[in-house]
Order: structure tokens, then sequence, then C-alpha cells
């Protein structure tokens, strides 16, 4: 029995529970910007550190999971930062397209259909040759 195995599968291993590791890194992060927060701020001003924890884990859960065409936030800035920093190097090179008048044009036009034809012709007797030999072997 034939079973098809799928290709190129791209996924990130799971790490902890359903988290990748790049998401673990995130969500930890702000778990501990956020104990960072309270020791400093967090019994004195407990509004502001409420704010500003709530800020934290919004931003930490938005470049954990959100994802832009199947790539996740951190790769699009980080590939936009790339692109932004590269040097851009544009080249145009003009086709070189000869300058006829107008009744120079068709003169050139009707000599290159002659020409066109009469290759076209010797073609058709190459193939008719061809088609003769294949089926005289036969």
């Amino acid at each position: 029995m034939q079973v098809r195995v799928p290709q190129f599968i791209e996924h990130d291993p799971k790490l902890l529970g359903p988290l990748t590791l790049s998401q673990a890194i995130f969500v930890g992060a702000a778990l501990f910007g956020t104990f960072l927060l309270y020791i400093t701020m967090g019994e004195s001003n407990f509004l502001l550190f409420c704010f500003l924890a709530a800020l934290l884990f919004a931003i930490a859960l938005f470049l954990a999971f959100y994802k832009v065409e199947g790539l996740s936030i951190s790769t699009v800035i980080k590939n936009s930062v790339d692109y932004n920093m590269n040097t851009k190097l544009y080249l145009w090179k003009r086709k070189q397209i000869p300058v006829y008048l107008s009744l120079e044009k068709k003169k050139v036009e009707k000599e290159k259909s002659t020409k066109n034809a009469v290759v076209l012709k010797q073609r058709e007797k190459m193939d008719n040759l061809r088609k003769k030999i294949d089926f005289d072997k036969q």
C-alpha cells in the first residue's frame, strides 16, 4: 500500500505545551518585565503598573502570535529593517532600437517577412524529408 508523505512541511516544534521557543521567549520576557515593574513601582503606583504591564503583555502577545502571510511579525520586522538598511542599486539599460522613417520601416519589414517565408519553406521541406525517412524505416 502506497502512502503519500507530505513534503516541505515547515513548522516549529512545540516546547512548552502549545508554545514554540520564540513564543515562550516573548511571553517569558513579558513576565520578567512585569516582575521588574512590580518590584520597582508596583506598590507605590499600582495604577501605572497595571497600565504598563498590560501594554507590555499586549506587545509580547502581538510579537508572539500575530502572523503576516505565514510569517511571524518579528520576522517581518527583521526583513523590513534589513531591506531599508541595505543599499539599493537600480540599473536601467536602454534597448538599442533602430529608428526608421515610415517608408524605410515598411521596406525592412517586407524584407524580414520574405526571409522568414524562405526559412519556413526550408523547414517544411526538411520536416517532410524526416517524415519520409521515419516511415520508410518501419
